[in-house]
């Protein structure tokens, strides 16, 4: 049978030789990616989970369950209050489901200079300049110049500049993460 006679046959009732379509099977649910790209983070931080899915009519990530959308590249947070494993689930059209884990640590707080405050931002050459900070989870603390060096929550440098300079305070956490502010004082 020619194409043109047979596409016509096919829209005809009673048509000999004409084809039935065939049925298709609904398409399997699958989950394509699943990671995090900081699969630790420190304490009281949210984390991002990363997901793709096909074929799903809903996905859903526990714990806590949490309905998600369908989506071929999504990020979400989560907030681990300590090592969490988190399960991320599509169903198909069929009721079908895919399920992956993936986990989140707990690490260290991140080390953070809450203010860092100093005594003038002008002064005479030769005159008193103070630079403090305060510190959270700090390993170690540096003050440069003047070459401060400590631990501590807070703390202080006191020097005489002779030339205008900028002061850099930095703080190190235990998991190496630093956080630094800098001020520049004008010497007229």
């Amino acid at each position: 049978m020619r194409p043109v006679i047979a596409a016509a046959c096919a829209v005809l009732a009673g048509c000999a030789g004409a084809e039935k379509p065939i049925p298709r099977a609904p398409l399997e649910p699958k989950i394509t990616q699943l990671y995090a790209p900081q699969p630790s983070v420190p304490a009281g931080e949210a984390a991002k989970i990363c997901y793709g899915v096909e074929n799903a009519k809903s996905v859903w990530i526990s714990p806590p369950m949490k309905e998600l959308s369908a989506a071929l590249a999504r990020c979400i947070e989560v907030e681990p209050k300590a090592k969490t494993t988190y399960t991320l689930t599509v169903e198909g059209a069929e009721g079908k489901r895919v399920s992956q884990d993936i986990t989140i640590g707990i690490g260290g707080a991140r080390a953070k200079l809450v203010n860092v405050n100093i005594s003038a931002l002008e002064v005479k050459a030769g005159e008193k300049v103070t630079v403090c900070y305060t510190a959270q989870n700090a390993r170690s603390v540096t003050i440069d110049p003047p070459g401060f060096h400590g631990p501590g929550a807070k703390g202080c440098a006191t020097r005489e500049p002779t030339k205008t300079t900028t002061y850099v305070v930095a703080v190190t956490g235990v998991d190496g993460e630093r956080d630094q502010e800098q001020v520049t004082v004008k010497v007229r």
